[in-house]
């Protein structure tokens, strides 16, 4: 089965399915993924516009071993923390609060293992998009799902691509929540994936991102220098300056020993709720809109504490005997209007 949900990623033009592909009214083309599968995948990548650790990526999931490699490391990652990987996966899962019938987008998804975590919860009414970067990984994905030979009739509701998590191929608020979780530190643009992330999921709905990095108070002592010397991206910094101005209940947690992050928020259409014009009572008076919007070019010292003395005797702020002070002045000149 082959749904049309998406749009071109760079200009966030709707496409139409052909059988090559995805095309766009201006003629942009983007082919269906040449593979031993029945599903119908499209490929958003173009190998010319990938830089940095996208590229990285890229070349090191082509390996002939890269999927063995990637294994192995998530064998060798859950026996080291001693964390049943099953139980781990459906514990970052919650953070999403899903329910039947939700869609649901997940960022470079891997061999799918999250995938098999998240389609229980949100049944056959749901949908689940994944992505990833590697054609290879999406290929290994569909196979691990369903076996050789495509995805079978009862996972309907799966929809994979060869995409770009920093140039999502999907419409605004078309998801209620998205997953990340590992590579996003490998990123070439980390705020662009996280701010997509945002964009594609409706206002009130789910984000949750991981990946490696030690706890700040683990990183100077000999636990986190032996983290950090067997993987130097342990070293990683949580996101959190990257997320968008809009993002509300925002949480950060440690797992894994401690050594991997976790962010999850909720996405909002504003900042938050701040009203700027609540009055300063005090000597400097004024409200945060005048103290920010309102500043001045700067004066003398002296002056400005015969400011606050006028002020003082004056019986006002000297926010407000400066406006006052001003105000006269600007209307003896014939600036404004008395």
């Amino acid at each position: 089965m082959f749904k049309n949900p998406y749009c071109c990623p760079v200009s966030k033009e709707s496409l139409r399915a052909v059988d090559s592909g995805l095309i766009g009214v201006h003629g942009v083309h983007y082919p269906f993924l040449k593979a031993e599968i029945t599903n119908k995948i499209p490929v958003f990548i173009d190998e010319k516009m990938l830089s940095g650790g996208d590229k990285i990526s890229q070349a090191m999931y082509k390996k002939d071993d890269a999927e063995s490699a990637y294994e192995n490391f998530l064998t060798w990652l859950f026996e080291t923390f001693k964390q049943d990987e099953i139980s781990f996966r459906n514990s970052l899962v919650e953070k999403l609060n899903l329910k039947a019938g939700d869609r649901v987008l997940v960022t470079g998804c891997g061999l799918g293992d999250d995938v098999k975590c998240i389609l229980p919860k949100i049944g056959s009414t749901g949908e689940l998009f994944a992505q990833d970067i590697s054609d290879l990984m999406i290929v290994a994905t569909a196979r691990r799902l369903s076996g050789v030979g495509g995805l079978q009739a009862d996972i309907n509701n799966l929809y994979l691509s060869v995409s770009n998590a920093s140039m999502l191929p999907h419409p605004d608020s078309y998801f209620d929540a998205a997953y990340h979780f590992g590579g996003i530190n490998l990123f070439s643009d980390i705020k662009s994936a996280i701010h997509e992330m945002a964009r594609v999921v409706k206002i009130g709905g789910k984000v949750v991102i991981g990946d490696e990095g030690v706890a700040p108070w683990l990183k100077e002592n000999e636990y986190g220098k032996i983290a950090i010397c067997n993987n130097k991206l342990w070293a990683s910094e949580p996101p959190l300056s990257l997320l968008p101005e809009t993002a509300s209940n925002v949480h950060l947690t440690w797992m894994l020993g401690n050594c991997f992050y976790v962010i999850d928020f909720e996405v909002s259409n504003s900042v938050p709720l701040m009203d700027i014009d609540v009055p300063h009572k005090g000597v400097r008076g004024g409200n945060m809109r005048k103290r920010y919007f309102g500043q001045l070019e700067g004066i003398d010292p002296e002056l400005k504490e015969k400011v606050g003395l006028a002020a003082s005797t004056a019986g006002m702020s000297a926010s407000g005997w400066t406006e006052q002070v001003i105000s006269k002045a600007l209307v003896d000149s014939g600036l404004i209007k008395k």
